[in-house]
């Protein structure tokens, strides 16, 4: 294994057990090897939908509803939108429409 996958599993392990420690299991559940999935309850009562995506080949992405993100935009952050309007589009018109997003967040009302 190299020392990139090594230090971002590192990353990943750090990040999930920050995650397990401040947020309970989404109702969809987890993803046994792709995406751990989350709800956090802000102090408002705010129920947030969380998506990280933990398969080690794969970046550190957390998925988030807009809502929720828009103070991270102007942040240290790198922040990408996925618009909804954006979701089902063929790159062709040979080819079936896809999901558009990590298939995971299908099973997150929230998130989908």
């Amino acid at each position: 294994m190299t020392d990139s996958k090594d230090a971002r599993r590192a990353l990943k392990d750090a990040c999930l057990a920050l995650l397990d420690g401040v947020a309970g299991e989404h109702p969809s559940g987890h993803q046994s090897k792709l995406a751990a999935r989350y709800l956090i309850i802000s102090q408002s009562g705010e129920r947030i939908g969380l998506m990280f995506e933990k398969h080690v080949s794969a970046s550190a992405h957390v998925w988030i509803s807009r809502h929720f993100a828009q103070g991270l935009a102007d942040g240290i952050v790198p922040v990408r939108e996925y618009k909804a309007e954006q979701l089902y589009q063929s790159v062709d018109t040979e080819t079936e429409p896809t999901y558009g997003r990590h298939a995971a967040l299908k099973s997150m009302r929230d998130m989908a």
